[in-house]
């Protein structure tokens, strides 16, 4: 009854943009939801490991995949001088290429509060775009040549705030990619094409510091690009960059990605009671009149929710996972992870893999009354400060990436 009810308002299952077997960007399609049914499920340092690779540097993205290449991204140096796009062949772990290139703008002496390497790449079949925190964003063809470059901050000043930058590039629709700069300087919106790099809109923003990402989404025939950023929650037009809605008074929402599902975008927030469902196709300054509910006590510190059924799933700062009726975002129930989570965590199938910071992997399986079986806690021993950052999906592997290193959890 409770899923005939979900449908008949709206909150259809969500049905992710094709990729294939490929896992193309940040938080793969955009929603941490793959296809594959044929992942491990269980592994640990003594089994279940099919390879280990060094990086060339040291990176907090996540990798990506698309076909039998996997892109990852790193910084060197103390000031972020030495920049890298690494390619690996996912089945193995061999390394395919590597290339380097300066920084344009220096970071103030690096330390574990400032994102190193952060934004996450994306990659197409005509190769990977890899934006860095110094402004460069550089695109390369499958086998490591340039194709272009853009260097933001010598075009539209340096990026100012205390902890560096962390929001990725998205694609957006055919050939056009987007990416959020906000920050203490000069904020924007940008689009370029995803061919040549050149600019096809630019929507200048107020100033305001947040680390999230932004979401292609199209609702209601049209192509949109949503926003939650320190404050407010924006969608704009994906043709034009022209502002379409806005929700501002927000607290507490500058790490969590949005997530779209059906009519509603899950704005979250790392303050009690500041989690919100938004009803899409609104316009101008909308209200409270527009939200679909307000979450009871859910906290969202790093990682963004995920939707699987009826279900939203939110990790906090201390690992306390919380299930919230995705109807009207009640709790249902909550439990402890052996650890936070830095990653967002994935959807694959019926099951849910929470990524936790200090290594150990927890997959759950919801059952059929609501809760949710835990099914192992997976141990990947990881360096003492150390963490897991992000991870990329192929066919039968989970590919998870720590500071310096790739790991290929095992094809069955």
């Amino acid at each position: 009854m409770r899923l005939l009810c979900l449908i008949a308002i709206g909150f259809a299952p969500y049905q992710p943009i094709s990729a294939g077997e490929n896992w193309p960007g940040f938080r793969g399609d955009g929603s941490s939801t793959t296809s594959q049914t044929d992942l491990p499920l269980k592994w640990s340092a003594e089994e279940g490991l099919d390879w280990r690779a060094k990086l060339a540097g040291f990176g907090q993205s996540s990798p990506v995949i698309w076909g039998n290449h996997l892109y990852v991204t790193s910084t060197a140096g103390q000031n972020k001088e030495q920049l890298f796009i690494q390619a690996f062949d996912p089945k193995t772990g061999a390394e395919l290429w590597t290339k380097s290139f300066p920084a344009t703008q220096k970071a103030a002496e690096v330390s574990d509060m400032i994102s190193r390497g952060a934004p996450t790449p994306v990659a197409d079949g005509a190769g990977v775009c890899a934006f860095f925190e110094s402004g460069d964003f550089i695109a390369l063809d499958p086998d490591g040549k340039t194709v272009w470059e853009r260097h933001l901050t010598a075009e539209f000043g340096e990026y100012k705030g205390g902890h560096g930058v962390g929001s990725s590039p998205i694609a957006a629709g055919a050939g056009r990619l987007v990416l959020l700069a906000d920050h203490d300087g000069p904020s924007y919106l940008l689009c370029l094409d995803r061919t040549t790099g050149k600019t096809e809109w630019k929507t200048d923003r107020d100033s305001r510091v947040s680390w999230t990402s932004p979401l292609f989404v199209e609702h209601n025939g049209v192509p949109q690009i949503l926003i939650s950023s320190n404050g407010v929650a924006e969608s704009y037009a994906a043709a034009d960059g022209a502002l379409l809605w806005r929700l501002a008074g927000l607290r507490g929402n500058t790490v969590a990605s949005p997530v779209v599902q059906g009519d509603i975008a899950i704005i979250s927030s790392s303050e009690p009671s500041a989690t919100l469902a938004i009803r899409l196709g609104g316009t101008g300054e909308i209200t409270e009149a527009d939200l679909a509910w307000k979450a009871q006590g859910a906290t969202v510190s790093f990682g963004s929710p995920v939707v699987l059924g009826d279900q939203v799933y939110f990790v906090n700062r201390a690992g306390a996972l919380q299930a919230n009726r995705l109807i009207d975002g009640t709790r249902i129930w909550e439990q402890r992870l052996p650890e936070g989570c830095w990653a967002t965590p994935l959807v694959a199938g019926r099951l849910l893999y929470f990524f936790c910071k200090n290594g150990r992997t927890a997959v759950l399986e919801p059952q059929s009354d609501g809760s949710a079986k835990q099914l192992v806690v997976n141990d990947l021993p990881i360096a003492d400060g150390d963490r897991i950052y992000g991870y990329a999906i192929a066919p039968g592997r989970i590919v998870v990436r720590t500071a310096k290193e790739l790991v290929g959890i095992g094809a069955k």
